[in-house]
């Protein structure tokens, strides 16, 4: 059992070895399944498609939007748009809890289908707002409730449902289609902003969406491998040894809301990735207006963004193996230093050089913010609760993500300048540091620790 740092787990209720829930069977053989593949990673593919044109979309994007909006809108002010896109995430908070609790047990796929609905039609309202009220509906309420929706909290719902032993690196192949889009979408937006003008950009924002992820996820998204007849990972495992058992029975464990609040590990996870998530959005929403304002063009901050995306994706499968080999706390230590470095080089970058080096550096950083919190919850909390636990750390994050947006907005136009704003998000990183020594560590490392000291005893 883990002990130490963090609190003894509740009651457990341990499955039986040959429960498909947990990819165990009662076959000697070890191997995978007859027919040779693993229908998984279809939907960790449809689910990459999800964080591609969802996710990706939106979160590289809206920067490139927000001089437009805040011109058109309330003559230049960035601090009032900020905080439109930081109350579509205290939408998403809210109602994270209850989307949570039933994602432990509902279907993630019909919850994807509604989200891709009211995300689309978001976009197309979007490219006719003529006010801030206006603006303020469309972002704070119905592309909040959108984005909950068919947002990471629900395909990795989805990607859980189907893995265990390989976790870390199906999480992290999931969560690469995010970072792709933010590769292309920059400068593929912005050419489009100068082309035909940031409405009729929103409108094909909505069409594309609309087309694109209602056939992938109704003809291919499946919510558990028993649906259609196969097990978790893929393979049928015998755990026959006490290591393994203690495993399953911890992965077994139902939490109560009031057992997660009790605990140290889910405020950890709380601070850290609440923190990571709100730096995230301020510097998705103002790093290309920052690299403007020290004298790049449009283009190459563009390029900048597309570099920061690209080290993103290449990240992933590198967290992906450290989660599942060395587990989460040395993990999200890199992850931290790597963000709160690349947002000091950001405050001082005068040149293109400087500022491709910081976003390389925050890219690769970054990387590991969304895999690393799926794989941080699922190693101290368990998998059985996991929609719970992820939709009511949304919740209690809430107060981190609405601040950091409107702040680094605010720094703006007081100061004409983004540097304090970067540095103080360097500063919160950094900090950030000592959450991992009460989180479980997670992965092989984990495991291993565990044989050593049933072998002792």
């Amino acid at each position: 059992m883990l002990s130490g740092l963090y609190l003894s787990r509740p009651a457990q209720r341990v499955r039986r070895a040959g429960c498909p829930e947990h990819g165990g069977s009662i076959n000697n053989d070890n191997q995978s399944s007859s027919s040779g593949w693993f229908y998984g990673w279809i939907v960790v593919l449809v689910s990459a498609l999800l964080g591609f044109l969802g996710t990706g979309f939106y979160s590289y994007s809206r920067g490139l939007f927000l001089p437009h909006l805040a011109e058109t809108l309330d003559d230049g002010n960035r601090f009032s748009i900020s905080m439109g896109f930081s109350c579509a995430v205290i939408t998403g908070a809210l109602i994270a809890p209850y989307l949570g609790r039933y994602l432990d047990y509902g279907s993630p796929r019909k919850v994807i289908l509604y989200g891709v609905a009211i995300v689309s039609a978001s976009y197309v309202m979007l490219a006719y707002v003529s006010d801030l009220v206006q603006f303020y509906f469309v972002v704070s309420v119905c592309m909040g409730l959108g984005m909950a929706t068919m947002g990471g909290q629900v395909w990795h719902r989805s990607v859980i449902n189907w893995f265990d032993h390989w976790r870390g690196r199906a999480i992290s192949f999931a969560v690469m289609g995010a970072s792709l889009s933010g590769i292309v979408m920059p400068p593929l937006v912005n050419a489009m902003i100068e082309a035909i003008d940031w409405r009729n950009a929103y409108l094909v924002f909505g069409a594309t969406t609309a087309l694109a992820l209602f056939p992938a996820v109704y003809l291919f998204l499946r919510d558990r491998p028993e649906d259609i007849g196969e097990v978790r990972d893929g393979q049928q495992y015998v755990n026959d040894n006490p290591e393994e058992m203690v495993a399953i029975a911890e992965d077994s464990v139902e939490w109560s809301t009031r057992q997660m609040l009790t605990h140290r590990g889910f405020w950890a996870i709380s601070v850290i990735f609440g923190s990571m998530f709100c730096v995230f959005a301020a510097v998705m929403l103002h790093l290309f207006s920052h690299l403007q304002d020290i004298g790049l063009n449009g283009e190459t901050a563009a390029l900048v963004l597309s570099m920061t995306a690209l080290f993103a994706a290449l990240g992933k499968p590198v967290v992906g193996w450290l989660s599942d080999f060395l587990g989460a706390r040395v993990s999200i230590w890199l992850a931290l230093i790597c963000q709160g470095l690349a947002l000091l080089s950001f405050s001082v970058a005068e040149s293109t050089a400087a500022a491709i080096f910081a976003g390389c550096l925050y890219g690769f950083g970054y990387s590991g913010m969304s895999p690393l919190r799926t794989f941080a919850i699922s190693s101290t909390l368990g998998s059985r609760s996991f929609g719970a636990a992820a939709g009511l750390l949304r919740f209690v994050e809430m107060p981190w993500a609405l601040l950091a947006s409107p702040i680094a907005g605010l720094i703006y136009d007081q100061t004409g300048s983004y540097q304090i704003a970067f540095q103080v998000l360097a500063a919160l990183m950094l900090f950030c540091c000592l959450g991992p020594f009460f989180i479980a560590v997670g992965g092989r490392r984990e495991r291993l620790s565990r044989k050593t000291q049933n072998t002792a005893h």
